[in-house]
């Protein structure tokens, strides 16, 4: 897979994994974004799978999709440097702005910030 694709099986799509991940995942949040993580029971070997979850209280659909593109473009550039196995679910702290240097620069570094936080918990 070259570093441009952003395919069905690098999300998380189903509703039970992303209440799965939201209920018993690891969670590290910024100023700007929230992430959770799980390892997947699935693959652990896999890819790191990405949801992205906006809530309504965000903004109109407009800013809702920027969040989005934004945040999967973020994930997609920089999937060589969040470990493999897991499942994340990033969403938008409240009433966050909307900075793509911010998103850059903090979706990589809560992550392992999240899975660090998992590995912990007996």
């Amino acid at each position: 897979m070259s570093g441009n694709e952003f395919p069905k099986s690098i999300r998380v799509v189903k509703g039970d994994d992303f209440t799965r991940v939201l209920r018993r995942g690891g969670c590290a949040a910024d100023g700007t974004l929230v992430v959770f993580a799980l390892p997947r029971t699935d693959e652990a070997d896999g890819p790191t799978r990405l949801g992205v979850t906006i809530p309504k209280k965000t903004g109109k659909a407009v800013t809702r999709n920027q969040w989005k593109r934004l945040i999967r473009e973020s994930f997609r550039t920089q999937r060589d440097t969040i470990p493999n196995g897991y499942d994340l679910v990033v969403r938008p702290k409240k009433d966050a702005e909307l900075g793509w240097k911010e998103i850059r620069r903090g979706l990589p570094r809560l992550a392992k910030k999240a899975i660090q936080r998992i590995k912990q918990e007996p």
